[in-house]
């Protein structure tokens, strides 16, 4: 249930907060933003992509 006053999206649409840890350790924090649902799910798929899981993956692969 809501309380009064909280803050819903819009019908498609996400709030959206990141939190990124970097390479030396600092977390980098987003503020909240309300985005749609689509973006949301090629935000990640890009990530998820781009990501070094994948390139390893793809490595492999290439190299067997």
């Amino acid at each position: 249930m809501r309380t009064k006053g909280q803050r819903v999206p819009r019908h498609g649409h996400a709030f959206v907060t990141v939190t990124a840890r970097d390479a030396n350790g600092f977390l980098h924090h987003f503020d909240e933003i309300e985005a749609p649902v689509g973006a949301l799910h090629e935000a990640l798929a890009i990530l998820q992509l781009k990501s070094t899981a994948m390139e390893d993956a793809h490595r492999e692969a290439h190299s067997a």
